[in-house]
């Protein structure tokens, strides 16, 4: 590969890992809170104080709803494996920036003579990541913000 393409391919895979790495920590948050959320919800909805002031309210819905709402909840917990996404998540997380590393490894040696070995090596590596990844969702806003803020840290650090 010619030097100035190589430079620019692995600049970009770079901002990319860095990207993905952002963006797969972010998910491990927001599935850990809507975990943390819905498991409150329904530890509140079939409590024994909702329970009992269920037992003196006259209405009919409030007395099957509430508890049919807990129900459902604990269903949606049980089918939504938002605990096991999020421990995959934090593992592409860690992948994805681990190879943001490797990336910069050969960034800062481009003209050594195994560089484009290295990132072939770092390249599969990556491939096999984005198949694992391929599960999650594709927010195309979020990618956006997260390279934005990868190419803006890149870039003050690499400012010469």
């Amino acid at each position: 590969m010619h030097p100035e393409v190589f430079q620019k391919v692995v600049w970009e895979e770079m901002l990319y890992a860095q990207m993905r790495s952002n963006y797969f920590a972010e998910l491990v948050h927001h599935y850990m809170n809507r975990d943390k959320g819905l498991r409150v919800l329904a530890l509140l909805a079939s409590s024994g104080v909702v329970v009992t002031i269920l037992a003196q309210t006259n209405t009919e819905l409030l007395r099957f709803g509430v508890p049919i709402f807990a129900a459902a909840i604990s269903f949606w917990l049980l089918l939504s494996q938002y605990t096991s996404m999020a421990r995959d998540a934090s593992e592409l997380h860690a992948g994805w920036s681990a190879v943001a590393h490797d990336y910069e490894g050969v960034w800062n040696n481009l003209y050594a003579a195994d560089a484009q070995a290295r990132y072939q090596q770092i390249y599969d590596r990556a491939e096999a990541l984005s198949r694992s990844g391929a599960k999650f969702p594709n927010k195309a806003d979020r990618l956006s913000y997260w390279l934005d803020q990868a190419t803006t840290i890149s870039m003050a650090r690499y400012a010469h």
